[in-house]
């Protein structure tokens, strides 16, 4: 019922996010046709390790989109391991991520202080889960908006480290099986999203509501005061 809920209140977003998924899932199965998806996979598995870990690690605190680089782990070391390689990854990322903010907190006051200043008032707990629930916010910013909001690292790590992993496990997956895109493994990845997308949904109405959040605008990847 709750997550039923979460989904009326936020359905437009959520089948217009449901198309974008589906429509990439299906062309990435389309065009595994016309690539040699053996091939890449191949030239991806004998990647360097290491070097692969840790550009997976750095690349984000820097802005660069985190899902492919998870697509290519799950390639690379498979689920299980891909898991939890990428786990420590976030581990390091949250911890990078508090440290650079209290090394160059005036570099940050002055890029994120818009941000800040739309932040709802409240415990630490719930208003990192804000920050990490808020849609349309990217990783990197999230990752670095938290600290900047005075968060302890031990609530950082406690609150949104599992949401981080969770949703890298989408991708992480996504990887390990894209040398087999079947119609129904389409469908299960496509359930997978659904699903975690709602549960943050509904976390996200109920938290907006106990901490007085502003819900963010459509056309806005930021929140609204």
């Amino acid at each position: 019922m709750q997550l039923l809920q979460a989904y009326k209140a936020n359905k437009a977003h959520f089948w217009r996010g449901a198309v974008i998924v589906v429509l990439l899932l299906a062309g990435f199965a389309a065009l595994s046709q016309w690539l040699d998806v053996d091939e890449i996979r191949n030239y991806t598995e004998h990647l360097d390790g290491t070097l692969l870990f840790v550009l997976i690690t750095a690349l984000p605190l820097a802005g660069f989109p985190i899902t492919p680089l998870h697509v290519v782990a799950g390639i690379r070391w498979g689920a299980a391991l891909g898991l939890g390689l990428v786990a420590i990854s976030i581990l390091l990322q949250v911890l990078a991520s508090f440290a650079l903010v209290k090394l160059f907190r005036p570099l940050f006051a002055k890029k994120l202080a818009k941000f800040r200043e739309k932040i709802p008032r409240g415990a630490y707990a719930p208003v990192t889960l804000f920050i990490v629930l808020v849609p349309g916010v990217p990783y990197f910013a999230k990752n670095y908006l938290i600290p900047f909001a005075g968060v302890p690292l031990h609530i950082f790590l406690l609150v949104a480290f599992p949401i981080h992993a969770l949703r890298a496990s989408i991708a992480v997956i996504f990887g390990q099986e894209s040398d087999n895109l079947t119609p129904g493994r389409i469908a299960i990845f496509a359930v997978y999203w659904i699903t975690v997308t709602l549960g943050c949904a509904w976390a996200f109405r109920r938290l907006r509501k106990q901490v007085g959040g502003p819900r963010p605008a459509a056309n806005d990847p930021t929140p609204r005061a």
